[in-house]
């Protein structure tokens, strides 16, 4: 049986630069500098309901 998770994307909080995607069940906290505005952003990855600046605007 194959499940089939959908991965959140995850964007620049500055110039929303797509940054990466986090697969449900990933933990922990990411320092990531954006290629386009080079500018250090922290995520929690845990708590993707409470980073709402960062997620896609659906």
């Amino acid at each position: 049986m194959i499940l089939k998770m959908s991965a959140t994307t995850i964007y620049c909080r500055y110039c929303h630069q797509r940054l990466f995607d986090i697969i449900p069940g990933t933990r922990g906290r990411i320092a990531i500098k954006c290629s386009r505005c080079r500018r250090i952003m922290t995520v929690s990855l845990l708590e993707t309901e409470l980073n709402k600046d960062y997620l896609a605007k659906e």
